[in-house]
This record gives structure tokens, C-alpha cells and sequence, in this order.
């Protein structure tokens, strides 16, 4: 009898710790989660990129889902005496097995093959720009392409940041040519809202004397600043130099060599 009471005892004690103990847990650890520490939800960036992207020491392009309505916009502006300029980026770091000089023009040449449904191989030219070093760009897809419609008829070459006006034999005569108007026109709508200048150089053949020549390339440039004027941009905005048959960029040995090299050179800075 003695001990059934002791273990009668030891049953109830039991039950009792057991009770407190699950009390407690109850107050402490499932209540309401109060004294369970407190979450934070982890941000998950979202990458957006544009029409084009590009990877490293690959020479092939990847379109997005943008690529549609940048195509479109190239179209928008495609016009007789205008070539699509495509400028594909490129770093010094990365290993070209490409047939290219570097992989900028690879890329270029890509991007031009995503077009060709669309506009002609010789209404587009490509190009290569070295961009700055970027580690991300080893392991991410890296954006960079140009593009850009630029000029190329008889009297008008628009060539990386600068135009090629071209002129006749011996002329310094007043510009009538209208490929040569509508493109100064836009040149002085280009001057609107900035302070801008337009630097002016004059070149020649080699047919004369170098004197000669230097006063004619002079007298090209000052006929082009004159029209400049008459559509409304300052003179004081305007500088003429001439080199004369200096740094001649054709042969003035043909006649067709002899025919680039009479040019005025303008740029915007």
C-alpha cells in the first residue's frame, strides 16, 4: 500500500509538471509567434534591358522583347541620301575568334543581319566603339549598340562626327545646291537652344599652287558660313580655317580622287 502511494505521487507530480511546462511553452513560444524573430523579405532585383544585349567574347546579338519597336524606329526614318550607321561596343579585355578586326564590328555585322528583312545591305555600314572597362560585363549581358542615319549623297557625306561638303572645280561660287541647303538648314536648326559652334575648314586638290589653294579652301569655307547665316545662325558662332591641298583623303591623282579632296569640313562642338 506504502507504495502505491509513492507512485500515486510521483503520477500526480508528473502530470503537474507536465501541465506547467506546456503552459509556459504555450505563453512563451506559440503565442502569436510575439518573441519569434521577426522576417524580412528579401528584395529580388529585376534586370530590364533594352531592344539589345550582347555577351562576352561573343560576337552574336540577343534581341528583348523592346527589339520590335526599335526596329520600327529605325524604319521610321529611313530615306533616299541616308545610310543606317551601326556601331557595335567592344572591350580591349576580351579574346576576339572572330573574322573581324574586334568584336564591336562582329556584333555590328550581327545586328545588321537582324535588319537585312528590312532594309537593304547598301543602306547600312558598321563600325566599332571601344567601351571602358566593366567587370560586370564578363558575367552579365551588356548593352552599348549605336545607331544613327546619317547622310551620304553627292555633296554630303556625314563621316563619324563631322560632314564632307563637296564643291566643283575652282568654285567658291554662293551654294544653290539643295542636297547641300537642306543640310545647312538642319545644321542651323541643330545651333537652336545652345551655345554651340560650327568650325568651318576649307581643302582643295593639288591643282595650283599651295598659295592658291589656301585662299580658295578659305573662300569654300567662308561660302558655306555665309549660308549659315541667311538661315539664321549667328556669325560670331561661326570659324573658317583652310588647309588648302593639305591632308588630301583621296588620290589627286584620278579625277574622281581630285573630286573628294575639293571639301569643306564642318563639325559641331
Amino acid at each position: 500500500m506504502k507504495k502505491f502511494l509513492i507512485s500515486l505521487l510521483f503520477l500526480v507530480l508528473f502530470v503537474i509538471l507536465a501541465w506547467w511546462s506546456w503552459d509556459w511553452y504555450k505563453k512563451n513560444a506559440l503565442c502569436c509567434g510575439d518573441n519569434l524573430p521577426a522576417t524580412t523579405d528579401v528584395a529580388v532585383e529585376e534586370i530590364s534591358y533594352g531592344p539589345l544585349t550582347f555577351d562576352w567574347e561573343n560576337g552574336s546579338a540577343t534581341t528583348h522583347e523592346s527589339w520590335a519597336d526599335k526596329k520600327n524606329e529605325l524604319l521610321a526614318d529611313l530615306a533616299d541620301g541616308k545610310v543606317l550607321r551601326i556601331v557595335g561596343p567592344y572591350f580591349s579585355e576580351e579574346v576576339n575568334t572572330t573574322s573581324f578586326e574586334n568584336l564591336g564590328l562582329a556584333r555590328a555585322d550581327a545586328v545588321q543581319k537582324l535588319l537585312l528583312d528590312s532594309i537593304p545591305a547598301e543602306k547600312m555600314e558598321i563600325d566599332s566603339k571601344l567601351l571602358d572597362p566593366n567587370a560586370d560585363a564578363k558575367t552579365k549581358p551588356f548593352e552599348g549598340i549605336d545607331f544613327a542615319w546619317v547622310i551620304r549623297n553627292e555633296n554630303v557625306q556625314e563621316i563619324d562626327n563631322k560632314a564632307l561638303i563637296y564643291f566643283p572645280y575652282n568654285s567658291t561660287q554662293r551654294i544653290d545646291n539643295a542636297n547641300i541647303s537642306d543640310y545647312l538648314n538642319k545644321v542651323a536648326q541643330a545651333l537652336e537652344g545652345n551655345d554651340k559652334k560650327v568650325y568651318l575648314t576649307g581643302y582643295t586638290d593639288n591643282v595650283g599652287n599651295p598659295e592658291f589653294n589656301r585662299k580658295l579652301g578659305r573662300d569654300r569655307a567662308s561660302a558655306v558660313k555665309q549660308t549659315l547665316i541667311d538661315s539664321g545662325v549667328s556669325a560670331d558662332r561661326i570659324l573658317v580655317d583652310s588647309q588648302g591641298q593639305s591632308d588630301p583623303i583621296a588620290s589627286n591623282d584620278t579625277e574622281a580622287g581630285r573630286e573628294k579632296n575639293r571639301r569643306v569640313v564642318l563639325e559641331i562642338k
